[in-house]
C-alpha cells in the first residue's frame, strides 16, 4: 500500500504553472507542463499549457492530468503489445513519459517552422505590411510561451538525474539522455526564433525595396517635370525680349518641354532605371 504525503495530495489539487521536482521519503513528485494546440475551438495556432503531475515510487508510477495528453496517447499506441515494457523500473518509465512530453514540444515547433516557411512566401508576394507583421507578432508570442514553459524543466530534470536520486525511494536510474533531449528541444525553440527573425528581415527588406521603387518613381517624375518647370519659369520672367513677341514660340517651348521629358525617359530606360 502506498501512503502519499498529505501536502502532496493537496498539491495535486492545484494547477501548477511551471515544472518542479519534489522528493519525499518513499516517492518523488515531478511536475511537467506540456504544450498542445487548442482543440476546443479548432484554432491550431492557439497553444494551451497542460500541467502533468507524475508521482513515482518503487515499481509504480502515477500520472495526474486534466483530460487526455497527446504524448501519452502516442506512447500508449507505440507500446501496445510490447511485452518488455514491464521490465522498466520507475525511473525509466518516468523518463519515457517525460520524453513523450518533450516530443509534443518538438511537434509544435515543427508545425511553427512550416508556418514560418509559408510566412516567408507571403512576405515575398507583397501583401499588406500589417498582415505580415501581425502574423510575426503572433508567432513571437507563441515562441515566448513555449520557451517560458519549457525552460523550467531544466531544473527539474537536472535534479532527477543527480546520483542521489537513483538511491532515493529505490526508483532506479533515469534515462541519462533526458537532459540532452530537453536541451535539443530548447535549441529547436531557439532555432525557430531565429527563423522568425529571418522572416522579419525578409519582410523589412521587401518593404525597403517597395519604398525604393516608390522613391525611384517620384525621383524620375521630378526629373521629367523639372525641365518643364525651368522653362516655364524662364518664359514667365517679365523682360522685353523679341522672342516673347511671337506667339508661335509658345508651341516651340511646349515642344521643348515634351522633348526633354522624352529624352529623360529614354535615358532612364536605356540605363535600366525603369
Amino acid at each position: 500500500m502506498v501512503n502519499l504525503e498529505p501536502n502532496l495530495v493537496a498539491r495535486l489539487a492545484e494547477a501548477p504553472d511551471r515544472a518542479d521536482l519534489t522528493a519525499y521519503p518513499e516517492h518523488v513528485h515531478l511536475i511537467m507542463v506540456g504544450i498542445e494546440p487548442a482543440a476546443d475551438d479548432g484554432d491550431a495556432t492557439r497553444l494551451v499549457r497542460r500541467p502533468i503531475d507524475v508521482i513515482a515510487g518503487r515499481n509504480w508510477v502515477v500520472t495526474v492530468h486534466d483530460g487526455p495528453i497527446r504524448g501519452f496517447a502516442r506512447f500508449d499506441a507505440t507500446t501496445e503489445g510490447e511485452t518488455t515494457l514491464g521490465a522498466l523500473d520507475a525511473a525509466g518509465f518516468l523518463a519515457a513519459i517525460a520524453d513523450e512530453v518533450l516530443a509534443d514540444y518538438l511537434e509544435v515547433v515543427e508545425a511553427m517552422e512550416r508556418e514560418i516557411d509559408a510566412l516567408d512566401e507571403l512576405a515575398l508576394r507583397r501583401p499588406r505590411g500589417s498582415e505580415v507583421l501581425l502574423a510575426i507578432v503572433a508567432l513571437r508570442r507563441r515562441i515566448g510561451l513555449i520557451r517560458r514553459t519549457l525552460a523550467p524543466h531544466r531544473v527539474a530534470f537536472a535534479a532527477l538525474a543527480r546520483p542521489e536520486m537513483e538511491l532515493h525511494a529505490e526508483l532506479g536510474k533515469p534515462w541519462p539522455a533526458l537532459t540532452d533531449r530537453l536541451e535539443r528541444a530548447l535549441d529547436a525553440v531557439e532555432n525557430v526564433r531565429e527563423l522568425l527573425l529571418g522572416t522579419f528581415d525578409v519582410h523589412m527588406g521587401r518593404a525597403a525595396q517597395d519604398t525604393n521603387e516608390v522613391m525611384k518613381v517620384l525621383t524620375l517624375l521630378s526629373a521629367v517635370l523639372l525641365p518643364a518647370v525651368v522653362l516655364a519659369g524662364v518664359m514667365g520672367m517679365n523682360f522685353q525680349v523679341p522672342f516673347f513677341t511671337d506667339a508661335r514660340n509658345f508651341y516651340l517651348v511646349i515642344a521643348a518641354m515634351v522633348g526633354l521629358a522624352v529624352a529623360i525617359l529614354l535615358t532612364a530606360r536605356r540605363r535600366g532605371w525603369l
